[in-house]
């Protein structure tokens, strides 16, 4: 589940992947006819200001607003009760545009509003350049109002004594928050049954109608494929066509069937490791390696310390076998994190726990309750009442390596402190449609593997699915890695009945492993990245920043102090010592340099463990720098204890010193004074 649940097994890696899996992108409501709608209100899209950031070069292209919807469509429902909706409209650059898409997002997720409109535009050229994009947040999502979002579950709640809880400490602290939550939206008079698959989807159809689009096709990733299916059976009127990437169908029971997805995953990992010459080569054992893994860390959990979130303070994080299954999701489910894989389960086995730093970071980064009460609403009415006990051990029963397996524990409890009554069974039956569908999964998705889509598609009419080698969750989304994807469903818009030409699947691949041989391990490369890059941290950029500006003015003193030398054949600082300091700076400078054409350049998997295997000179580079800094240090202490050189370049080469003396104690806090 989302980020608390992830916080109880610390695996709140996966709380973006259970977000797009479970909110209300989906669930098919009552099947058969359509239900009756309550009309939306009058004028239910207004225009205003954007709540997220547009650049200034698409200002032109975006239109904000809200969409005002009913809080329930039944015949009984109060009509002052009402919804909004953030909606972003990204025109076309074509002059003519054809018929638009519209993509229900996710705030919580990394499908979420900010991050689909920098998708829409600057990545999305294969539904954005002669089409306009519609986005819109869906009901009790992160902007929406009200949003059903749990800030009693972000993670300072689960930290005690810089410690982040787990185990049994966990569940208890998460009941304690989640009931909390619980009373509190009771408390603000929010109808938590009324966030369902199918009023969302009926949402869809007010924005549709409140746009004035005679027809509009249709993108759901992940659960929003759920959410597209729901709308192809309850409110078909006007999608021309639609894209499920990543499908999780209403017949799925997600808890019964994903133990397999994940087995799936790890047999495809094996086989095109074994295919790969160096990944073969350096892990011929990788299975035996990745159970020795997962059962060392079910007696001794793993221990790292990360980066808290809330306010960058060290915080101690345990690792059980249950979390690193948890992580293997998470890595299996990112096309960008599959090569290094194998890489960290032979770190692990070796005995290398700093190997685990980056999913560590990732689990408290990802922790927070945004998206959870949303899902809640829709899982514990859609989808848990479906799932069977004995179903769900037997599927956990079918492989030894599931015993860490952890993803279906603890809904049952969840649900029922967030009692809401389960939906008919009419919910767990697939949908029938002559809608053009186009149905799209990655080799490695754990989450929505090829198998969902194969069987979604036995009742479609019209079913055009694709199944992308080395490739994971969303395969358009995150055309990226690889553009055939998004090739495949560029055709498909321009002529959702026939065909696309696929053969571009023909020349995809296997992951590229990277292995031991192009990283040399380094955790302090990766929480420079965050503190520099990722995180921006103030202190930190300041240290870094003012220490290279006094390098350079040291430069340029030294520069200047040379051309005078030379006019006059003398100078009157102390002896030797101008060229002392430029060397220690050009060398601090240099290693800062390199470092950061590292952290700008390099592949961010490497980063995430190390330095590339060929900049160790970076690792020599500060012992140079620091030999001609005490050099230069021992040899300011004698001239200011005999006078010698004027005062000024006394003080100047001292400031130079002291910069480069700090620059040292810097680079050996944060670990990087080492080889």
């Amino acid at each position: 589940m989302a980020g608390p649940r992830a916080l109880t097994a610390a695996s709140t890696v996966l709380c973006a992947l259970a977000l797009t899996l479970f909110a209300p992108t989906a669930a098919l409501a009552a099947a058969g006819e359509p239900q009756v709608s309550a009309p939306a209100p009058e004028d239910a899209f207004e225009e205003g200001e954007c709540t997220a950031d547009v650049p200034a070069d698409d200002q032109q292209r975006v239109t904000c607003g809200m969409l005002t919807v009913p809080e329930r469509r039944s015949p009984e429902a109060d009509p002052e009760k009402t919804l909004q909706l953030p909606v972003t409209i990204i025109a076309g650059r074509a002059p003519t545009t054809s018929d638009p898409l519209v993509f229900p997002t996710s705030g919580a997720s990394s499908m979420g509003r900010l991050d689909a409109l920098r998708y829409f535009l600057d990545d999305a050229d294969w539904a954005g350049e002669d089409r306009d994009v519609i986005l819109i947040e869906q009901r009790g999502d992160a902007h929406a109002k009200p949003t059903l979002d749990c800030p009693e579950l972000d993670i300072e709640h689960f930290v005690v004594d810089g410690t982040l809880l787990s185990g049994d400490a966990a569940l208890e602290r998460r009941a304690e928050q989640l009931t909390k939550c619980h009373e509190r939206l009771i408390a603000e008079g929010i109808d938590l049954t009324a966030y369902t698959s199918a009023e969302t989807a009926a949402d869809l159809a007010d924005l549709r109608a409140a746009l004035e689009y005679d027809e509009w096709n249709l993108y759901g990733a992940s659960y929003g494929s759920r959410l597209a299916l729901t709308a192809m059976r309850d409110r078909p009127e006007g999608l021309r066509a639609v894209i499920l990437d990543g499908v999780y169908a209403p017949q799925i029971n997600r808890y019964e069937d994903t133990p397999a997805g994940f087995t799936a995953s790890v047999d495809t990992l094996l086989a095109d490791c074994a295919a790969h010459a160096e990944c073969s080569r350096r892990y011929p054992d990788l299975e035996q390696s990745l159970r020795k893994v997962l059962a060392g860390a079910a007696e001794q959990p793993l221990s790292v310390t990360v980066k808290n979130p809330a306010n960058g303070s060290p915080l101690r994080v345990r690792l059980s076998d249950t979390d690193l299954v948890d992580g293997l999701v998470s890595a299996f489910s990112d096309a960008s994190v599959l090569p290094v894989v194998p890489y960290v389960i032979d770190r692990l086995a070796a005995g290398e726990v700093e190997a685990a730093i980056p999913l560590a970071q990732r689990i408290v980064d990802d922790a927070d309750g945004a998206g959870e009460g949303l899902q809640l609403s829709i899982d514990c009415a859609e989808e848990a009442p479906f799932n069977d006990d004995a179903r769900i051990a037997a599927a956990i029963a079918a492989d030894e390596l599931l015993a860490h397996y952890s993803l279906s524990d603890g809904f049952r409890a969840d649900c029922e402190l967030w009692a809401v009554p389960a939906l008919p069974p009419t919910e767990n039956l697939p949908v029938s449609s002559a809608i053009p569908t186009l149905l799209m999964s990655g080799q490695y998705d754990p989450v929505t593997p090829a198998a969902f889509a194969e069987s979604t598609a036995e009742t479609l009419a019209l079913p055009h699915v694709y199944t992308f080698p080395g490739r994971a969750h969303g395969v358009v989304w995150t055309d990226g890695v690889d553009d055939c994807a998004a090739w495949i469903a560029e055709q498909f818009l321009q002529d959702p009945v026939t065909p696309p030409d696929a053969s571009c699947i023909d020349a995809m691949s296997s992951p590229d492993f990277l292995t031991s041989e192009a990283i040399h391990p380094m955790s302090s490369i990766s929480r420079l990245d965050g503190d520099l890059i990722r995180d921006r941290d103030p202190l930190q950029m300041m240290i870094a920043g003012s220490t290279v500006l006094i390098f350079a003015a040291t430069l340029v003193y030294a520069a200047i102090y040379a051309l005078r030398w030379l006019g006059r054949r003398r100078g009157d600082a102390p002896g030797g010592l101008v060229l002392v300091a430029a060397t220690s700076a050009g060398l601090n400078l240099a290693s800062a340099g390199g470092l950061a054409l590292v952290l700008l350049n390099a592949d961010p998997m490497i980063v995430a463990f190390g330095l590339p295997s060929g900049a160790w000179p970076l690792l020599v580079v500060p012992f140079v720098a620091l030999a001609a800094t005490i050099l230069l240090i021992v040899s300011l202490v004698r001239a200011w204890m005999q006078e010698e050189g004027s005062l000024f370049h006394r003080v100047v080469l001292s400031v130079s010193a002291a910069a480069s003396a700090g620059f040292a104690l810097w680079l050996l806090a944060r670990g990087l004074l080492m080889l």
